[in-house]
């Protein structure tokens, strides 16, 4: 796929830190624009913060065309947005009421694992829907690209989908409070995908009526498949966990902005300190900004981009522009 660097909108930024989206694979702009901006305000989020971010990234572009600052703006909106979620504005949390919850103190139950924060939950739930997306999307640059093995075999294929999808299918019946259907169908279910995973190269040489590049005996080709099956166990487990980032920010966001309220003098419903809260906020979102930036930027290309994008590219160059340079 060809672009022109002048038609590059602001959040392709970070795809091009990336690599360039090539002619049969799905332009990701739009979801890391979206994604990126919800995920940062989900841990970023508190009214007052998120209005500076707005208006202070606006100025900057406008002004200096800076297109980081135009990022921060967006991510302003949603941090605005979940600031009135979670009722804080400059971390003050006796002003709105929240509209969701507040991210220190709410609490669930869940069956066989007992009490845990909600915010963590809600984004390892959020996690999981992510990745059956990216997964989705995975299958589609498949069939653009008639990949018969990246589309039926693959981890992040129709095999994988399977997979990851019937566990997150059991995990919520479980969680709350469901009876799992026909316990020996569902182990089928899960074992056939987890085989075809493992049995990848074989399979689609066997379907593609295709020689192995090279003999492999019996035994190696069941070891290889053996370590590829723990592989693939623990990737899905370490990307679905990684998403408690999500929640672990927006509760230190909270916290740390409590303990700015404690050195001012704001707890129990005395009168704040208006120096300390100033400075304690400028730091705040100095420092866990830069922090919730980064991470928010992780999760895009570790968790989500690795599992549907190669970013392989180019970028168009008119001749007589490259000519003149």
């Amino acid at each position: 796929r060809l672009y022109h660097a002048d038609d590059l909108v602001i959040a392709q930024m970070y795809i091009r830190m990336y690599g360039l989206p090539n002619y049969n694979e799905f332009d990701p702009t739009i979801f890391v624009a979206l994604t990126y901006s919800f995920i940062f305000g989900w841990m970023f989020g508190d009214v007052g913060q998120g209005l500076v971010l707005v208006i202070g990234g606006f100025l900057l572009y406008h002004f200096k065309k800076m297109n980081l600052a135009a990022i921060i703006s967006m991510a302003g909106v949603f941090s605005t947005f979940f600031g009135f979620m979670f009722g804080s504005i400059f971390g003050f949390e006796d002003v709105i009421e929240p509209i969701w919850l507040r991210p220190m103190s709410k609490m669930t139950d869940l069956p066989m694992i007992g009490r845990l924060n909600t915010v963590f939950i809600v984004a390892v739930a959020f996690g999981m829907g992510m990745i059956l997306l990216t997964m989705i999307i995975h299958i589609i640059n498949a069939v653009k690209n008639h990949s018969l093995g990246d589309l039926c075999f693959d981890t992040n294929g129709i095999a994988g989908l399977v997979f990851y999808g019937l566990l997150v299918f059991a995990i919520v019946m479980l969680m709350t409070g469901h009876s799992l259907p026909g316990g020996a169908l569902l182990a089928v279910l899960f074992i056939i995908p987890l085989l075809c995973i493992a049995f990848k190269e074989q399979l689609t040489d066997l379907c593609e009526k295709k020689k192995p590049a090279e003999k492999t005996g019996p035994v190696m080709i069941v070891v290889q498949a053996l370590f590829e099956l723990i592989e693939v166990l623990l990737s899905y487990f370490s990307n679905t966990i990684s998403f408690v980032r999500i929640g672990a920010f927006a509760v230190s966001h909270a916290a740390m902005m409590q303990v700015v309220m404690t050195l001012a003098g704001a707890e129990n419903g005395g009168s704040a300190n208006i120096f300390v809260v100033i400075i304690g906020n400028i730091i705040v979102m100095a420092m866990e900004g830069l922090v919730v930036g980064i991470q928010v930027l992780r999760l895009e290309y570790y968790e989500m981009f690795g599992r549907f994008y190669e970013g392989s590219g180019r970028e168009f160059v008119p001749y007589r522009k490259k000519y003149k340079k």
